[in-house]
């Protein structure tokens, strides 16, 4: 998921080190969603990155001010009232994808939503059972050793993400997003936690005593899912329910969006790779395999001292322009 053009140095060099990570072996599709219009000489490069695995680029909303007239009231006022928080001047009209409504970006907001709730059913993802996603500033550093995807499907689960907890964050931060998950569920999480000689997370489930309870969610940056479940109607009510009338906001994000349905209907098929011996060398806001691994061009380039880590990845190194992740 990217917004533009302005995207597109990042987003390729992630393709191309994936690409020789992972998908030359398996060649799976790529599917790219996109805001801002692209043509088709900004696709060419990515095409020719993941050949001979196709690329399909899909636009993932009309303008922004064709939306903001379509919305309903209620939430067209919601959106407006954040944007007057940091300019009291400020109208509609004025409203674009670059506007900070009030302290993130609507842009990077609508991403968040998108991964939510919108992607489950989007038509582009009709056909297929299951997604790795990962994000386009998500790098990969070596050739993966083993197959997250053939573990997914092996093992039948719904969720297999990088790690459970850490720079994940938490849900439960007040009980709004316990009334969400319980006006979903009829129940809500009481605790959730990895247990030593459990395959999977453990997840209890309560009701309103639960409410004030702080629960850990995925790291959303990459992780593998069962589509029919997260686009069956149960999930996808969820999701609605979630986001509800907050759009464009930030307050209900894409990682519990993920979690949270696991967590509940199918906790025995929610697995952490961390917990699996899976250690696929993905660099994401400067971390890597659970260390701090400072910029990226510079790890790349020389490695990062503090935490011993090097780059051993001469295919990549040959075919991949690294620009991006200073």
């Amino acid at each position: 998921k990217i917004h533009g053009r302005n995207n597109l140095i990042t987003l390729e060099q992630s393709l191309c080190l994936l690409h020789y990570a992972y998908n030359k072996r398996v060649l799976y599709n790529f599917i790219i969603f996109y805001t801002d219009d692209l043509d088709e000489k900004d696709m060419i490069q990515s095409r020719k990155i993941v050949y001979p695995a196709n690329i399909t680029f899909v636009k993932d909303s009309p303008p922004l001010q064709e939306v903001l007239i379509s919305l309903p009231e209620e939430r067209r006022q919601n959106l407006l009232t954040r944007c007057l928080e940091k300019n009291p001047n400020i109208t509609l009209e004025d409203i674009d994808w670059w506007t900070y409504c009030p302290n993130s970006r609507i842009n990077y907001n609508w991403q968040a939503e998108f991964r939510a709730w919108h992607i489950w059913r989007n038509p582009a993802l009709a056909k297929y059972k299951y997604m790795l996603w990962i994000d386009s500033d998500g790098f990969s550093t070596r050739p993966w050793d083993r197959d997250p995807m053939a573990y997914l499907i092996n093992n039948d689960l719904v969720l297999f993400a990088a790690k459970y907890g850490g720079l994940g964050g938490t849900f439960g931060r007040d009980e709004e997003d316990h009334k969400r998950i319980f006006k979903s569920f009829n129940t809500t999480i009481c605790e959730a936690y990895e247990e030593e000689g459990v395959p999977h997370v453990v997840s209890k489930l309560g009701g309103k005593e639960c409410f004030d309870k702080k629960i850990k969610n995925v790291h959303g940056y990459f992780h593998l899912t069962n589509l029919d479940f997260y686009r069956s109607d149960m999930v996808v009510n969820w999701a609605k329910n979630w986001i509800g009338d907050c759009y464009l906001c930030r307050n209900f994000d894409d990682q519990a969006a993920v979690t949270v349905p696991a967590l509940v209907l199918a906790p025995e098929r929610m697995w952490a790779m961390e917990a699996h011996n899976f250690s696929l060398g993905v660099f994401h806001n400067c971390e890597m395999d659970n260390k701090k691994a400072g910029g990226f061009i510079q790890l790349w380039r020389k490695g990062h001292k503090e935490s011993n880590i090097t780059i051993d990845f001469p295919e990549a190194r040959a075919n991949c322009e690294i620009k991006a992740g200073s």
